[in-house]
């Protein structure tokens, strides 16, 4: 059975009404994970318990005592200390985790105190965040000293006078509330609950029910054990039929070809093939530096071929050269269709080794992500196992880990042969039942013409790269490292005292403790020290303010200026970014190794940064093409609200212009605040923020920022009404739209914990926006990769960060490049209103701005 609190104030309360009172408001991540819990409760057949006026410790001590009065051996599954208190010989505390008991004789043992005396140790040390007073100065060791001395709190109180020291002086200034703070941590034991204890029997779980939670929350190993434990199959994690199309007929026949013989045959059998599944194998996961060890294929359900092009000494492999030089007409032949999974990596490893992979069909990866964009992982284990119900070879099996793991050219080819093969055929059988679940046809069209030409587009940029200037970043480095010090020294004069500033431990002693600033959000070990509260205190003491500088400078450094110059490749003298396109809930692209969309580009230590990104040649140019405001205007696009469509059309500044109309003054009278305000606001409303957001983000009252809110929904009504359409849509169909239709599912509306449908109106609202701004970028990207080839351009896709392209292109070129460039991402889409690239070029990214 488990325990839990209900809402609203208990009998402590009444007791005591700042009982709590310091703990801070319930994390907006929290209730969506509650509901989580209680719906695999009901699926594992397990009771929960709430009684409105009590807490769920309450519920468990009551549990328990009529438990063992019957004489049954409780456990209660807790690290809480104040359920120790209801340890006898019939209940002990167990950790699961640890798998550790604490039972009489163990809690005598690590503590030094029993059962009864619990409650005395708690009512001594109190506890910050229920607010029970306790007294000043005195945690647990020293609670657990005295009442192991003198037996019990009475007879502490008894002999407070032999207490020296400032804590005896606390201790006898708190005498009269000590009994307050004893009664606040005594569990009652008589909560009344109507219930029978043949109630909590174990139950058979509902294996379906638990089967689709925890294929949905990706819980692979809890999805075998239960399909283990019930005898049943994986259903499948979308709301689509399971795979229709036949599998394969008996054992997998996975073909080792590591002979001329077996080659002249398996060739014959591939170039009679107008579609089949390719996968490559190689020595590491960068396919810029990796080297290629093997292909396999597959073109029928549970057969496949491995071809090894490099072995473990002494192994039968096939030549490299010779091998690739017989595939290339057909890998190179845009007619016959190629399937895989992250395709893109393939491409990039192929062309490495002289091959350019054409007549890419189908990427089983991203047609996953086109029918479930919210899907925590793409990867090929978790789709075989929710969609097909197997269970894969992992590569850990073959090269380990850590640093004794193998790279896969020391595997012995007939395991490389079953793991490989195995790979091609599952990407061959996924790719025939994704295609069958893209019945709509707006989806349809996105995978078709936007998501699979976009692979192409993406294995070029990686291909290709970006130079860096490494010998700016050294000096970097040097500068980086000088300010971090004039932090330091800064935070520790204005904290009065020298600390670990890289310690959250020691930090929120110095914030809550030694200044005094009250806790925003507690942690399983303390006062939370993040972001987010940093961000929320810095208006009331420099030091949070500080904190926060010095930690995005030091995450600079670390990840950026002193890691960059290791990124780059020897064989191209480049960098060569990761486009993933497989990632993001709303249809953006994300990167990664170096993540550029986490580089700052409003701070100057991160445009410092972008000054490292250069033309490799000395006639070339870096350039830049950024959308101007592209959120707002698919906004105005959407909403068609008058006001703001004619404020784009007559190229205002959009701030200074609504500044001026919510505030009904004229544009030449708005100052910075207020146009900082209508700023804030402007970006804001796409995503959702709230008044207490926009207070925390601009430094005003809540209630003044309520107030602006307020008057910008007043003048521009029918943003507020399309808002609401978007959200009333979503919450009735279960999903949100963007322009080409890609589809992303809002499963929050639907909660009924209020907290989890806010977030669910902000998601619904920001992916309409967003995601078509994604698709915008995605179309031009694809319309200025297909005129560089079709024109054989000497100009070079090489970065997307957000709304922002960057190229390499010559000098002499800059004028026609960047017509054309302007005149593709203007272009691929039509909407009401028009649409700005700003444009600039430079010898690197930073002179782009």
């Amino acid at each position: 059975v488990v325990a839990m609190d209900a809402p609203g104030p208990t009998f402590r309360h009444e007791m005591f009404a700042d009982y709590k009172a310091n703990r801070p408001p319930m994390p907006e991540e929290l209730p969506p994970q509650i509901q989580r819990i209680e719906e695999i409760m009901a699926a594992m057949r397990i009771p929960v318990l709430r009684v409105s006026g009590y807490e769920a410790d309450d519920i468990i001590g009551t549990l328990t005592q009529q438990a063992s009065q019957k004489g049954l051996q409780v456990y209660i599954c807790s690290k809480d200390k104040d359920l120790e208190q209801l340890i006898n010989d019939k209940v002990a505390m167990y950790d699961p985790k640890k798998d550790i008991v604490t039972d009489v004789a163990a809690l005598k043992e690590n503590k030094g105190i029993q059962p009864e005396q619990v409650v005395d140790v708690l009512a001594l040390q109190g506890d910050s965040i229920d607010n029970i007073p306790g007294v000043a100065d005195v945690g647990p060791k020293t609670a657990l000293q005295w009442i192991s001395k003198y037996g019990s709190l009475d007879n502490l109180i008894e002999n407070a006078d032999e207490i020296k020291g400032k804590r005896g002086e606390n201790l006898r200034a708190s005498l009269e509330q000590l009994h307050l703070s004893r009664l606040l941590a005594t569990l009652n034991c008589a909560v009344p609950l109507n219930i029978d204890l043949a109630d909590f029997t174990v139950k058979q779980f509902n294996a379906p029910a638990l089967q689709q939670i925890f294929q949905k929350l990706n819980f692979r190993k809890l999805l075998e054990s239960i399909s283990n434990q019930a005898g049943v199959q994986p259903t499948g994690e979308t709301a689509g039929p399971t795979l229709t199309l036949p599998g394969p007929n008996g054992p997998a026949d996975y073909i080792l070809v590591d002979s001329d013989k077996a080659f002249d045959g398996f060739l014959k059998k591939l170039a009679q093939q107008n579609i089949f599944a390719i996968d490559t194998e190689t020595t590491g996961l960068n396919p810029v530096a990796a080297k290629l060890v093997g292909m396999s294929f597959s073109w029928n359900a549970g057969q496949g071929f491995y071809l090894p092009v490099k072995a473990p000494l002494g192994r039968q492999h096939l030549d490299a050269k010779k091998t690739l030089k017989q595939l290339k007409p057909i890998l190179e032949n845009p007619h016959i269709k190629k399937i895989g999974q992250n395709i893109k990596y393939d491409m990039i490893i192929l062309r490495r080794a002289g091959v350019q992979l054409k007549g890419v069909e189908f990427d089983t990866m991203v047609a996953s992500y086109v029918l479930d964009s919210s899907r925590t992982s793409h990867k090929l284990d978790n789709l075989a196992m929710d969609h097909l119900g197997h269970e894969t070879i992992k590569l850990e099996e073959l090269i380990g880990k850590g640093k004794n793991q193998l790279t896969f050219d020391l595997v012995d080819t007939q395991q490389a042969c079953d793991y490989a093969a195995e790979d091609a055929d599952i990407t061959w059988r996924l790719g025939r039942y994704f295609d069958t679940q893209l019945t709509d046809p707006d989806l349809k069209k996105l995978f078709t013409e936007v998501e699979m030409p976009l692979v192409e587009v993406l294995a070029e940029m990686e291909f290709q790269g970006v130079a860096l200037d490494s010998a700016w970043l050294r000096k970097l480095s040097t500068r980086f490292s000088k300010r971090l010090d004039e932090l330091t020294e800064k935070i520790h004069e204005q904290a009065k005292s020298d600390f670990n500033i890289d310690s959250p431990k020691q930090l929120a002693e110095i914030l809550f403790e030694r200044i005094g600033l009250k806790p925003v959000k507690k942690t399983k070990t303390g006062f939370s020290t993040d972001q987010e509260v940093l961000e929320t205190l810095k208006w009331l003491h420099p030091v949070p303010a500080l904190v926060l500088e010095y930690r995005q400078l030091s995450k600079l450094k670390n990840t950026y200026v002193d890691k960059l110059p290791s990124m780059i490749c020897a064989d191209t003298g480049r960098v060569h970014a990761s486009f993933n396109q497989s990632v993001t809930a709303t249809g953006r692209l994300s990167s990664s190794d170096p993540n550029l969309q986490n580089i700052p580009i409003r701070t100057e230590e991160g445009q410092e940064i972008r000054r490292a990104f250069v033309a490799q040649k000395e006639d070339n140019v870096i350039l830049a093409a950024d959308y101007s405001q592209i959120e707002l205007r698919l906004l105005a696009h959407f909403s068609g609200d008058k006001a703001l469509r004619q404020a784009f059309e007559e190229g205002q500044d959009i701030h200074r212009f609504v500044a001026a109309q919510v505030n009904d003054i004229p544009l030449d009278e708005v100052d910075k605040t207020q146009r900082g305000k209508a700023k804030a606001v402007n970006f804001g409303i796409i995503y959702g923020q709230s008044a207490y957001g926009l207070s925390r983000g601009i430094g005003i009252p809540v209630r003044e920022a309520q107030e602006f809110i307020d008057a910008y929904f007043a003048r521009y009504g029918q943003i507020k009404t399309f808002m609401d359409e978007v959200i009333n849509q979503a919450a009735a169909q279960g999903y949100v739209k963007t322009i080409l239709g890609r589809r992303r599912a809002i499963p929050e509306l639907a909660s009924s914990n209020a907290s989890r449908r806010k977030q669910g109106e902000r998601l619904a609202v920001n992916t309409v926006i967003q995601g078509s701004a994604a698709d915008m970028i995605k179309l031009a990207m694809i319309h200025i990769h297909q005129r560089i080839q079709k024109e054989n351009l000497d100009l070079k896709m090489i970065l997307q960060v957000h709304d922002e392209l960057v190229f390499e292109l010559p000098e002499n070129k800059l004028e026609p490049y960047t017509a054309l460039i302007r005149n593709e991402m203007k272009h691929p889409l039509k909407l009401d209103v028009p649409i700005i690239v700003d444009i600039a070029a430079g010898q690197n990214w930073l002179e782009c701005k």
